[in-house]
């Protein structure tokens, strides 16, 4: 299978200050007790309701610092956490310029590392390939080669990787909605909580309290997630924002987040109460008077394994 890669935007900001890793434990879903230099760690930033501000990555350089986060996030994430800056010694600003996020996509992550940068890429670890620009490997549904560097720079890159394949945003979308993978406005915000999408190993049951914790943790120990994504499919056109509704019972019974149209079809994101995420149930949207089909294609399945980081 080639190698493909995608360039979007993304967010990055600036973090400092002698409690800021502190802050960031008490702040976030993810362990950061431990916390060393040269690592990185994704983490879920929650409102007081249990639900999505962002999925973070928290960098550490040791006297540098960043969290990478969602293109045109930067300034809801800096008021959210500026709310509970009190007397901890924290410094959050927007980093100067425009940055990409080039996300390469391969199960060759050490190799493919070593031969681009000479560096060989390993889990949890940040690297500088740089001055400024910064390496890293995700290990969400999907494992990703990711690079984060200012907009200017992104030729460099194109040019490093001419022997990989470029995929259209219609071609990421269609593979990010196919493999469940939850991203940006769409999926992160205020109708939705961790482990609806599938962050459950971004969040730390053993760890103290942080925003937002109480709800998460009442939902895990009573068992009973609201709502699961779900991956699905439709021969006529769905749009995000659709509202989903139970054949059966003629209930409103979800929304979906994300759709592109592939090959004269609709895929999309849904999210739907798991309650009736049963086979005999089938659904549907309304568009334009007419009864539009859906399918699932595959559910958001509830991870066993915990994260005790």
């Amino acid at each position: 299978m080639p190698v493909s890669y995608f360039i979007n935007k993304s967010g990055l900001i600036k973090a400092s200050g002698t409690d800021l890793t502190d802050f960031i434990n008490r702040m976030s879903t993810n362990d950061f007790r431990s916390f060393p230099e040269g690592e990185c760690r994704y983490t879920v930033l929650t409102s007081d309701k249990g639900r999505i501000i962002d999925l973070v990555n928290f960098v550490n350089f040791g006297e540098e610092k960043y969290l990478i986060c969602t293109s045109g996030f930067e300034e809801k994430i800096i008021a959210h956490l500026d709310k509970y800056i009190i007397m901890d010694d924290v410094k959050l600003e927007i980093a100067r310029g425009e940055y990409s996020r080039i996300t390469i996509f391969t199960d060759e992550y050490e190799s493919l590392s070593s031969d681009l940068f000479n560096i060989k890429c390993e889990k949890d670890k940040a690297y500088r390939i740089n001055k400024s620009d910064i390496l890293f490997l995700s290990d969400g549904k999907i494992k990703t080669l990711n690079i984060i560097c200012e907009e200017k720079d992104v030729s460099v890159y194109r040019n490093l990787m001419k022997d990989l394949t470029a995929l259209t945003f219609d071609e990421y979308e269609f593979k990010r909605i196919s493999n469940l993978i939850p991203e940006g406005e769409n999926e992160f915000n205020d109708q939705i909580n961790p482990m609806e999408c599938g962050l459950e190993k971004y969040i730390s049951f053993k760890k103290g309290c942080y925003i937002g914790q109480e709800v998460i943790a009442r939902i895990d120990s009573q068992g009973k997630i609201p709502k699961s994504m779900v991956s699905i499919v439709s021969d006529k056109e769905i749009i995000r924002s659709d509202k989903v509704i139970n054949s059966n019972s003629d209930r409103e019974t979800g929304f979906i987040s994300s759709v592109i149209k592939n090959d004269d079809k609709y895929y999309g994101l849904a999210f739907l109460r798991r309650t009736e995420l049963v086979e005999e149930n089938k659904f549907y949207v309304l568009r334009d008077g007419n009864k539009n089909e859906i399918n699932i294609l595959k559910k958001e399945i509830e991870s066993e394994t915990k994260s005790f980081m």
